[in-house]
């Protein structure tokens, strides 16, 4: 029998990050179906699952997380570091909202061509957003190791 390890939050923030760029490949993928209620059905589901790992991620990025440590070594990033949690908020009820509307239109093909630029979109914001955290990390350890920032 194997013990069961409590994950650490950087262990959890880690499996997460990773969840969470299958669920957007997979995402991506389901934007290039026929809009059928097949298609539909497999989006609620992929949707629902980043709806549930959002939150958790941005708990795991607080909780000795990166984001926590950027603010303990640069507590003058900690303006950026709002800024970030306020644009993952936005991505998280913009996805909320996204889902909600699939879920309440019983045809996916009656309203694909109105959703699924949306999801691109959304898609692109995440990926934006990622990238901005990761610039952000990467500034802080060039500021705390003496580089220019």
């Amino acid at each position: 029998m194997a013990l069961a390890r409590s994950m650490t939050p950087r262990d959890a923030y880690a499996r997460s990050s990773v969840l969470e760029y299958l669920l957007i490949g997979d995402l991506r993928d389901l934007l290039e179906e026929t809009p059928d209620n097949e298609t539909r059905r497999w989006l609620l589901a992929v949707l629902e699952e980043l709806i549930n790992l959002l939150p958790n991620e941005f708990e795991y990025e607080d909780q000795g997380g990166y984001l926590a440590e950027v603010c303990e070594q640069n507590p003058n990033l900690s303006n950026t570091v709002e800024r970030l949690h306020r644009e993952h908020e936005g991505l998280y009820f913009s996805l909320l909202d996204l889902r909600n509307r699939i879920a309440e239109e019983q045809s996916f093909e009656f309203i694909a061509d109105e959703v699924k630029p949306k999801l691109s979109r959304w898609i692109e914001a995440a990926q934006r957003h990622r990238a901005s955290e990761q610039q952000l990390v990467v500034a802080s350890y060039d500021t705390a190791f003496g580089g220019e920032g």
